[in-house]
């Protein structure tokens, strides 16, 4: 059995946490949870939690028997990371809950975290280290590596989604329209064409807000 370490003990990190715990009830023990890693190893200070800061990011050398599994939200952070990491030797794990729709000829890239919720449908991408919370996915779409799609967002058909995209929750995405990379979506908005790299958009329409 795997050894298994949580990368970031933040709020993301203990949702992992809380998703592993609900693998190993429901489709018993996969591996061997050992704790998180953080750089700040007084990130669980005063916060309720079973598991404990057991190293630094910056300093873990993997050995053999290890995985990982990322518990970063911000993709600019997990981009900065994950190679870090690999070019140690570092592995990553997929981690997804059992209480998912993973649909039909569907491709789901490295080292994902999928949560209870999550829905997709059909021909759908999805890069790598992208976190998937309780959103929905239409047919054809396109996830870029390292992006983050929060709870109740809608994703309708044929939308493309760039790498290291942020959206908050309860956004809605209109067929065919295009998230470029590096994108920041507010909450609750709602995307009708395109979003251009780098901008970020709040409101119904979506919005460059500049801030």
């Amino acid at each position: 059995m795997k050894n298994l370490y949580i990368v970031g003990a933040s709020g993301c990190g203990r949702e992992v946490l809380n998703i592993i715990k609900d693998i190993h009830a429901i489709q018993g023990v996969q591996w061997n949870l050992v704790g998180f890693l953080d750089d700040d190893l007084q990130a669980l200070d005063g916060i309720d939690c079973d598991f404990n800061v057991v190293g630094t990011i910056k300093d873990y050398v993997p050995q053999e028997n290890d995985v990982l599994a990322l518990g970063i939200a911000s993709p600019q952070a997990k981009e900065k990371i994950v190679p870090m990491l690999k070019e140690r030797g570092a592995l990553f794990q997929s981690i997804i809950h059992p209480y998912v729709a993973l649909g039909r000829f569907n491709t789901i890239g490295e080292g994902v975290v999928i949560y209870s919720g999550f829905g997709m449908t059909v021909n759908v991408h999805i890069g790598n280290f992208c976190t998937l919370l309780a959103c929905g996915l239409g047919h054809d779409v396109t996830v870029g590596d390292y992006s983050t799609i929060s709870s109740w967002c809608n994703i309708m058909g044929h939308v493309k989604i760039g790498a290291r995209v942020f959206m908050g929750g309860n956004c809605a995405v209109a067929p065919n329209a295009v998230i470029e990379d590096d994108a920041y979506i507010g909450v609750g908005s709602v995307v009708l064409r395109k979003v251009k790299a780098g901008k970020r958009v709040f409101g119904n329409p979506a919005k460059d807000m500049n801030f």
